[in-house]
């Protein structure tokens, strides 16, 4: 009996490759949303290092410049926050998307997968009725040609 050959093996192959490639994509925003977020801790890190900074010194004369140069720096601080965290929230969108595309990608794929182990099967279980049938056959052969001689051998 001939080999199996799977008839879709090269859209297979395709949707493979397809998967990977999302998957290689999702795992490039990952690691720019992880550096973006450790950029976001280092921020908010800052930001309460300096606030604590400010609260130590509770009996130093008030420099009213200074306090105004503080305000600004801890708005700036906040404000600079504000937009890494929008651009956290966006990158989340961006990975989100990402997901969904490897999600239907292997999705595709796995019908394939499925269609190639249903015809192995059948290949498989064709195999083994050709087999049973030459076996049979071989099996009659040998009753046939014993009950030949049997016959010979009584005459």
């Amino acid at each position: 009996m001939k080999r199996f050959g799977f008839r879709f093996q090269r859209i297979l192959e395709i949707k493979e490759r397809i998967e990977e490639a999302r998957r290689a994509e999702l795992g490039e925003v990952m690691a720019v949303l992880n550096r973006e977020l450790e950029q976001l801790a280092a921020m908010r890190g800052t930001l309460n290092s300096y606030r604590r900074a400010g609260y130590s010194q509770p009996a130093a004369r008030v420099d009213a410049p200074l306090l105004g140069i503080s305000a600004s720096y801890n708005l700036r601080l906040e404000r600079e926050i504000g937009e890494q965290l929008e651009h956290v929230r966006r990158i989340e969108v961006v990975v989100e998307d990402k997901r969904k595309n490897l999600l239907e990608a292997t999705r595709e794929r796995r019908v394939y997968e499925i269609l190639k182990e249903r015809a192995q099967e059948a290949h498989r279980s064709e195999f083994n009725r050709q087999e049973r049938i030459q076996l049979d056959e071989i099996g009659e052969q040998l009753y046939a040609r014993r009950e030949d001689e049997h016959s010979e051998l009584d005459a």
